[in-house]
């Protein structure tokens, strides 16, 4: 994939002070992207206090994060729908039509870049590859959630308003932005090709004892979406379990991703956030976050 041939895809990660295993995936992470063939690629970071990264230009550009969002003092996490942005400005200012964000702990390859500029999707998603350290045999195909989003500029621009602000590192905000992705535009969920990879390990907790009440009202804010993504992930376990065919599991995904809510639903959704806003509000009052 050459960096001035065709459409170009900027490449982006958000870096952070790790250690011990933590540290040695990153640095991995990294390493996977700087070998992806162009030099369209970038560690988004906060305006202050940021990480630099061995082979990545810093974009030193957020200003919001997880403490500030939520009144709450944890681990400063960036807010995803803000990286997005930042990505989706740099792509532009290079002139490129497309742009993409990566876990920090994901190993992409370049055939997953090369598919993105291939197609004519406004939008991929890629599920991980689960492999194990000591063999580096794959595992698993991680279908539970996706951990690498790709987009065009104009199409991120057009949508962008439908994105809340999750924190990145946190719980369901992949979930939820991926059903965004599949309901609103011509999206494209690859979890059945290995093109991203990841070493298995213990995840964090979840819910988050810092923010897991800001990300509950979030999700119930966005439970129709979020449905949708269960009722998916459901009805793929069992196709799989099935043997079923790539054609059959593509029908599912079709079939499933169609947002047309009811009257009925509509009125459920309203009382959901009321309800949601209030607890959440409750919460802060609690907590002394005001």
């Amino acid at each position: 994939m050459s960096p001035t041939a065709g459409p170009r895809i900027l490449v982006g990660t958000h870096t952070y002070r790790a250690s011990g295993d933590a540290l040695r995936r990153q640095e991995a992470s990294v390493a996977s992207l700087l070998t992806l063939g162009t030099d369209d690629v970038v560690n988004v970071q906060f305006a202050e206090g940021a990480h630099v990264a061995d082979g990545l230009v810093t974009l030193e550009t957020l200003r919001l994060d997880s403490n500030g969002v939520t009144g709450r003092r944890g681990p400063r996490k960036p807010i995803v729908s803000e990286v997005l942005d930042a990505l989706a400005r740099e792509a532009e200012r290079r002139g490129c039509s497309h742009f993409c964000f990566a876990n920090g702990d994901i190993l992409v390859r370049p055939e997953a870049m090369a598919a993105v500029l291939g197609s004519s999707h406004d939008a991929w998603v890629f599920s991980r590859q689960d492999f194990d350290r000591a063999t580096g045999v794959p595992t698993k195909m991680e279908i539970a959630g996706t951990d690498v989003f790709a987009f065009t500029v104009a199409w991120w621009r057009a949508k962008r308003r439908l994105f809340r602000s999750y924190i990145l590192g946190e719980g369901g905000w992949d979930n939820i932005y991926t059903a965004l992705v599949l309901c609103h535009g011509r999206g494209y969920l690859e979890n059945r090709r290995p093109l991203v990879w990841h070493e298995s390990h213990p995840p964090g907790p979840m819910p988050s004892p810092h923010y897991g009440q800001y990300i509950r009202r979030l999700a119930a804010l966005d439970a129709g979406y979020f449905a949708l993504w269960c009722r998916y992930w459901d009805g793929l376990v069992r196709l799989r379990s099935a043997g079923a065919s790539e054609a059959d599991e593509m029908a599912l995904l079709r079939d499933t991703f169609v947002w047309r809510p009811t009257l009925f639903e509509h009125a459920v959704q309203a009382g959901r956030r009321a309800k949601a806003d209030l607890r959440y509000r409750w919460w802060r009052l609690r907590a002394g976050a005001g």
